[in-house]
């Protein structure tokens, strides 16, 4: 396996581990009822049973970054190339460039699966702390850390995306 693709790959392995872990470890001190829904002042609008909420989060966790994988990175190498969309796809898909570029999407994919897991896991974080076993649940300022950390990582991923496929020297 070439050694672009291992990184990202473990490393998007290992963070859907971790967040798999993060629902069976702490998933037992959930409250029964839980805030999963917070309105601008951080008071719950919105609640979820706490076997539901580790149901779907932990299946979000495994299928929302496999999802980013698979579009991105597997499915140009079924399609046909005329469904291929990049910037510049002439040059970036002609025949001698083609498997460098199908490569370098699936590695582009495994960072973006990456983020997506990330930003998950700081969102299930930030509802976990938002929810003690004792007392009310209140959403702390730190989601916005979470939710502006995704956004500013999301723009630098798209510039730089868009910086790799530009227009060939």
């Amino acid at each position: 396996m070439n050694a672009r693709i291992s990184l990202p790959l473990a490393l998007l392995l290992l963070m859907i581990a971790g967040s798999l872990a993060f629902f069976v470890y702490d998933g037992q001190w959930f409250p029964p009822t839980m805030a999963v829904h917070f309105n601008g002042a951080g008071d719950p609008d919105g609640w979820m049973d706490r076997v539901k909420f580790i149901i779907i989060g932990s299946s979000l966790s495994f299928m929302a970054p496999t999802f980013a994988v698979a579009c991105l990175g597997v499915l140009p190498r079924v399609l046909p190339i005329s469904l291929v969309s990049v910037p510049n796809r002439a040059y970036w898909l002609a025949p001698e460039r083609r498997e460098g570029t199908l490569r370098h999407l699936l590695c582009v994919a495994l960072w973006l699966g990456c983020l997506v897991e990330a930003f998950l896991l700081g969102v299930w974080v930030m509802i976990a702390r938002a929810n003690p076993p004792a007392g009310t649940p209140h959403l702390s300022a730190d989601h916005a850390w979470v939710v502006g950390g995704f956004f500013v990582a999301t723009l630098a991923f798209v510039m730089w995306s868009w910086r790799t496929f530009g227009r060939p020297r």
